[in-house]
C-alpha cells in the first residue's frame, strides 16, 4: 500500500488485512455490514482478503456460490468495489483451486478481477 501512496495510486497507504469468513455473519443481515466495515476502515488504502474463497460456502462446488450468507457477502463486495474502485485496492488471496472455483461462482466477481 505504500508503495501505490507513494506513486499517487491510492490516497492513503493503509492496508487492512481480513480473513474471508471474518466477514460472514452468524444472521441473516448481519454480513452486509461487516463487508461495508471492512471496506470503509480500508477506504483511500488497500483491503487484503486472504482466504477469500471463503467468501463462497464450502458446501457449494463447483459454479455455485453457496448460501445465503456467501451470497449477501460476494454482492454487497462487488458493489462496495465498484461504487468505490476509484478510492480502494481490493487483492483477494487463496489458494489456486478454490479461488478459481470462487471466481467461477460469480460472473461479476471474474469480471472485476484482470489478474488470476
Amino acid at each position: 500500500a505504500k508503495f501505490f501512496h507513494t506513486y499517487g495510486v491510492l490516497s492513503k497507504d493503509s492496508f487492512v488485512e481480513k480473513n474471508g469468513l471474518e466477514l460472514k455473519a452468524e444472521y441473516m443481515g448481519g454480513t452486509a455490514p461487516r463487508v461495508k466495515s471492512a471496506v470503509q476502515e480500508a477506504m483511500g488504502g488497500c483491503l487484503f482478503l486472504d482466504e477469500a474463497y471463503a467468501l463462497m460456502d464450502s458446501s457449494a462446488g463447483v459454479g455455485g456460490a453457496g448460501d445465503a450468507f456467501s451470497q449477501e457477502a460476494l454482492r454487497t463486495l462487488l458493489t462496495e468495489v465498484e461504487n468505490h474502485r476509484t478510492n480502494l485496492m481490493v487483492v483477494l488471496a487463496g489458494y489456486k483451486e478454490k479461488m478459481g472455483r470462487l471466481l467461477r461462482a460469480e460472473e461479476g466477481l471474474a469480471r472485476r478481477v484482470p489478474r488470476r
